[in-house]
C-alpha cells in the first residue's frame, strides 16, 4: 500500500511510524467482547494470524498477514476490530500512526484509494479461508492453511507450526489434524523436519485445498 502513495503522504506516514519487534506467541491485538482500540501496522518480517474465538474457547484463523502486507485497516476505519491477532513467526512490524493515516485518508484521494485497495485485498484473503473453513473437510482446511503458512525453505516451502496451533487455526482438534497430517505424509505430499512441516508437492496440496 505504501508504494502506491505519493511521496508527500508517504513521508508523513513514515515520519510518525515506529518499528516494533515481534516474538512468537505474542498477542498484538487482543480479542475482546467489546474491542476498545484499533491499530494498523505494516509487517516487515514474520507471520501474523488474525483469529476469532468461539464461546467454547476454540480459535479459528481468519487471515494470515505476510511481510509487506498491512494489518489493522478495518479497525482503523471503524474504530475497532472484532478479532484478535498473534505472532506465528518472529519478526518486526512498522506500527503506523492512526491519527496521521486517518487524516491523510480523509484529505488525499490517492491515500483513500490505496486504503480501499488494501481493504479489498484483505476481504479476498478472508473469503478464501472462510470458504475452506465453512465448506471444506478437515483435509481441505489443513491443506489450505499449510499453503497460507508456508515460507521459503531451501528450494521449496515449509510451514513452522505445531499440530495444536494448526488445529486451532482450522477450527478442529489436534487428534483429527494429526490423522490428516499422517495421511498427507503417507502420500508423499508433506514431510516432518524438526518443528517444520515441509511441503514436498505443492501442486497436489493446492489441488486438495481447492477440493480437487
Amino acid at each position: 500500500m505504501l508504494s502506491e502513495l505519493p511521496e508527500g503522504p508517504a513521508k508523513q506516514l513514515l515520519a510518525t511510524s515506529y518499528e516494533e519487534e515481534l516474538l512468537v506467541g505474542q498477542n498484538i491485538y487482543r480479542e475482546l467482547p467489546e474491542p476498545r482500540y484499533a491499530f494498523a501496522a505494516l509487517l516487515v518480517e514474520g507471520l501474523l494470524r488474525t483469529y476469532v474465538t468461539s464461546p467454547q474457547g476454540r480459535r479459528m484463523a481468519l487471515r494470515y498477514t505476510h511481510p509487506g502486507e498491512i494489518i489493522g485497516l478495518t479497525g482503523m476505519v471503524r474504530g475497532s476490530a472484532p478479532a484478535g491477532a498473534d505472532v506465528l513467526i518472529q519478526g518486526s512490524m512498522l506500527r503506523l500512526d492512526l491519527a496521521t493515516l486517518r487524516r491523510l485518508a480523509q484529505s488525499e484521494a490517492s491515500v483513500s484509494w490505496a486504503v480501499a485497495r488494501q481493504l479489498a485485498n484483505e476481504l479476498a484473503g478472508y473469503s478464501t479461508l472462510r470458504s475452506a473453513n465453512l465448506f471444506g473437510s478437515v483435509r481441505v482446511r489443513v491443506a489450505r492453511h499449510l499453503l497460507e503458512l508456508a515460507t521459503r525453505h531451501g528450494e521449496g516451502l515449509a510451514a513452522r507450526i505445531t499440530q495444536q496451533e494448526l488445529a486451532d487455526s482450522v477450527g478442529s482438534v489436534r487428534e483429527v489434524v494429526a490423522r490428516v497430517l499422517v495421511a498427507l505424509k503417507d502420500e508423499d505430499i508433506i514431510a516432518r523436519e524438526g518443528k517444520q512441516i515441509v511441503i514436498l508437492d505443492a501442486d497436489r496440496l493446492e489441488g486438495i485445498a481447492e477440493g480437487r
